[in-house]
């Protein structure tokens, strides 16, 4: 399940969206936290991406 949110965490930054926009946007896909929260800081998405190797 968590490597679905890394995949589409990567996809909308290769659209060019910033960690911000990506938080926004897992927000409004319905993706959560894995303590079942919503992304509210861009720092999360960089630890995400860091946690799974993915740029």
């Amino acid at each position: 399940m968590y490597a679905e949110v890394v995949a589409k965490a990567a996809e909308l930054r290769d659209q060019g969206k910033t960690h911000r926009e990506v938080c926004e946007a897992l927000n409004e896909l319905g993706f959560r936290t894995r303590t079942g929260k919503p992304w509210r800081h861009p720092q999360q998405i960089v630890k995400l991406f860091r946690s799974f190797d993915s740029t």
